[in-house]
């Protein structure tokens, strides 16, 4: 497994344990996140610390599984499905997406998001204790 490929597992296993500072130190302090498509990138770690505080009023992301990638140079895409529950509608998303990942300096300084934005907000699964119906 390459080195940016540990770093980038790193960032998903800071943010399964809902740690931001981890999560912020895989990243270079110009990042660049692009986490919706037609919305301003995010460009540093202040505005992500509060994008993730955020987030997470509204979501709970549960699980952040990559299933395939490929790498080249300083740059991974990456495939992959996430659970999260969505607070305000109290129900459970499995989204897919894609991401592309740039690396500087063996730090995440690039980070495109990539999902269809209408399952997020289509409604999913309503959660009932620790199982969920369909």
């Amino acid at each position: 497994m390459s080195q940016n490929m540990k770093v980038l597992e790193a960032m998903i296993d800071a943010s399964k344990r809902k740690d931001h500072e981890a999560f912020l130190e895989t990243m270079t302090d110009d990042l660049e996140y692009h986490w919706h498509m037609g919305t301003r990138p995010i460009r540093d770690k202040a505005t992500m610390r509060k994008f993730l505080r955020n987030y997470e009023l509204g979501f709970d992301q549960r699980d952040w599984t990559i299933v395939n990638w490929a790498e080249k140079d300083d740059k991974i895409l990456v495939e992959g499905v996430e659970k999260i529950y969505d607070r305000t509608r109290e129900v459970l998303i499995d989204n897919p997406f894609m991401q592309v990942v740039e690396f500087r300096d063996g730090k995440i300084c690039k980070l495109r998001d990539y999902y269809d934005s209408a399952l997020v907000q289509a409604p999913a699964r309503k959660e009932t204790g620790s199982e969920t119906a369909a």
